[in-house]
């Protein structure tokens, strides 16, 4: 029997939907599809993970070993089914097809199950890109030899992260343990340098000296109109006062450029626009993706390819598509397409596409189908034109200019309109003179802007940190360990972050160390590509971590106490509203069921509205409205506040 091995039941059900005769069949509480001599069956993402061979609580750990995902951890006992069910199956299986998603980690689930279940069976690998029937089909009989490569990386990775983060997150807790308290905590191998950024950008945003400048502007016919020089006051001030109460246009520039269409989404562009357009998170648009990707609606997401295949069916997708059909059939009837293609490649996969398929969607989901299949018309669409005029008025002998921006033909913005312009300006005309009013401006120099959950990953990408099916994951653990928090959509780091940034930095710095984590990353991309061995990565990491460890226990005692005091201090701020009429600390608390305000002193306690989150800002009691907090009071909560 030949054992074909999907990532998930549903990508399972639609590999054997390209096969006669596979009749649905149960196993205990899962299914799997069988026929006489071929068998379909899943994983469900990870069934085995790496673990301590014995249990410890120690660090550092190295000796660990690969365990079905049930034995190694309790919350995955709805793994088990589908690893027996392999182990089942073992006696009659001839060859192994591995048909998980065609990256280290797809590579690796695969590679696990078959090894760990069936071995010694030849492994063959199904590459596709999406799970649309031709290309299933098309897959199935182009079966490849396995990509051990791409395994043997993604088992060095898991490898690397796992000493990384057990041990260094176990010495930060066992720091804090001993000063007198347990909280987890975590860090690790990408975490530690994205802290760092976030930190650094904070202080950068601090020590920040504004320089103070001079503008002079004049404003008619609805019009602003700048000097376009940054002056010093006395300077500003005399332009300023040359200027008159009318001024006459003295040129008008018109000049027509090429708007060139967007290139394809990789997954980071694709998050980065989903933020900026709906307000997406990058680990929401993943999700979303991932699970459009299991649809059959999209190409497999996790890619940073912004080039499509060359034997994508354009036109075949443009006939199927169900929205935006009158657009899609315009295109149909111009010839020869050629998409626009980006300069990022990617071997495993191409540039993220709509599939054709279509089913109905709602929420998030159909916003972000929508912007996939916008964008995809629109690297098939021909360029915008815009004309750029620029109109200068004299006063007085004082030039000001005004810039305008006005579409001729709108190519690609017609289905792709998040394109930003200038706003267009009126009618001018050479030699008109019209009232003005002037204004004379004192402002200054910026700080750099605060990282966005979306302009995050994309520095992440940017300085090779991390990898595209993590970095958004990785932002969203940091927000969970109480490291980072938002105001709006921007990123700070929380007093707590803050200080746990700093102990690293002056006890531990290798943590934080992003040029070592960049090393280790292109050394595992050199494992997926052949020319780095996974045990000499994996012995160099082990090293690493082994150092850092024995730094960490010679300052332990020190690091415990910094850690201690900052987080009694952060939770304070988060927990107390004020004080009680009492005395003491009105603390917000959660309850089984809702969270109460209970005062540390006289015990009194006052029960908030259920089902709804609170936090304390500012010494504000805030509630979750929709998805916004907002500040939450009443008379009997006044009333108990000193």
């Amino acid at each position: 029997m030949r054992i074909v091995i999907a990532e998930k039941p549903k990508v399972a059900q639609k590999i054997a939907s390209i096969f006669k005769g596979l009749k649905l069949t149960p196993y205990k509480k899962i299914r799997y599809f069988k026929g006489d001599d071929l068998a379909v069956i899943s994983a469900v993402g990870h069934v085995y993970n790496l673990a301590e061979t014995k249990k410890s609580y120690q660090y550092p750990v190295f000796d660990i070993e690969w365990k079905p995902a049930y034995l190694a951890n309790k919350s995955a006992a709805y793994t088990k089914d589908y690893v027996e069910l392999a182990q089942k199956l073992a006696p009659k299986a001839k060859e192994v097809i591995v048909a998980t998603d065609y990256d280290t980690e797809g590579s690796l689930i695969g590679y696990n199950l078959a090894r760990f279940t069936m071995p010694g069976k030849p492994l063959y690998r199904m590459k596709f890109s999406s799970i649309t029937l031709p290309e299933l089909k098309k897959a199935w009989e182009n079966l490849q030899e396995f990509d051990y490569n791409n395994a043997f990386a993604g088992e060095a990775r898991h490898t690397i992260d796992w000493f990384y983060g057990i041990n260094l997150s176990r010495a930060l807790m066992s720091a804090l343990k001993k000063a007198g308290m347990f909280k987890i905590l975590s860090i690790g191998r990408v975490q530690g340098p994205t802290l760092d950024l976030v930190v650094k950008r904070e202080h950068e945003i601090r020590d920040f000296k504004p320089e103070i400048y001079y503008v002079v502007k004049a404003k008619g016919k609805g019009v602003e109109f700048d000097y376009g020089k940054r002056m010093s006051k006395e300077e500003a001030q005399e332009v300023y006062d040359r200027i008159g109460k009318y001024a006459t246009v003295v040129d008008i520039e018109n000049k027509e450029v090429e708007v060139m269409p967007p290139v394809p989404f990789d997954l980071t562009t694709l998050q980065t626009e989903a933020y900026r357009i709906h307000g997406i998170t990058p680990a929401q648009t993943l999700k979303l993706a991932q699970a459009l990707y299991e649809e059959g609606l999209i190409s497999y997401p996790r890619t940073s390819s912004q080039k499509y295949p060359p034997t994508l069916p354009i036109r075949n997708i443009l006939s199927q598509l169900e929205i935006h059909q009158e657009y899609a059939e315009r295109l149909l009837g111009k010839g020869r397409l050629r998409p626009v293609q980006g300069k990022k490649e990617d071997p495993a996969h191409p540039a993220i596409y709509p599939t054709g398929n279509y089913k109905p969607l709602e929420g998030q989901a159909k916003k972000l189908y929508d912007l996939i299949v916008r964008r995809f018309l629109a690297t098939l669409s021909p360029p915008a034109r815009k004309a750029i005029t620029t109109v200068t008025i004299e006063s007085n002998g004082v030039k000001l200019k005004a810039k305008g921006e006005r579409i001729l033909e709108p190519g690609f913005m017609e289905i792709y309109p998040y394109v930003s312009l200038k706003k267009e300006l009126p009618d001018f005309e050479h030699g008109e003179t019209f009232p003005i009013t002037k204004k004379l401006s004192k402002e200054q120099t910026k700080p750099p802007a605060r990282y966005n959950e979306a302009s995050l990953v994309k520095e992440l990408e940017k300085k090779n940190l991390g990898t595209k099916a993590t970095r958004a994951v990785i932002v969203s653990t940091l927000f969970d360990r109480d490291y980072l928090t938002k105001e709006g959509k921007h990123i700070l780091p929380t007093e707590f972050g803050e200080v746990v940034r700093e102990v690293l930095k002056e006890n531990v710095p290798t943590i934080l160390d992003e040029e070592l984590t960049r090393s280790l990353e292109k050394k595992i991309e050199g494992i997926q590509e052949g020319k780095m061995d996974k045990e000499e990565v994996i012995d160099e990491a082990k090293e690493i971590v082994y150092n850092i460890s024995q730094e960490f226990k010679e300052k332990e005692e020190k690091i415990g106490k910094e850690l201690l005091n900052a987080f009694r201090a952060y939770s304070d701020k988060q927990e107390v509203l004020g004080k009680h009429v009492c005395g003491g600390n009105l603390r917000l608390k959660k309850g089984k069921k809702n969270y109460y305000l209970w005062c540390d002193k006289c015990k009194e306690a006052h029960p908030l509205p259920p089902g709804v989150p609170f936090k304390i800002k500012d010494n504000k009691l805030m509630m979750k409205k929709g998805r916004r907090f907002v500040e939450f009071r009443n008379e009997q909560i006044d009333s108990m506040l000193a």
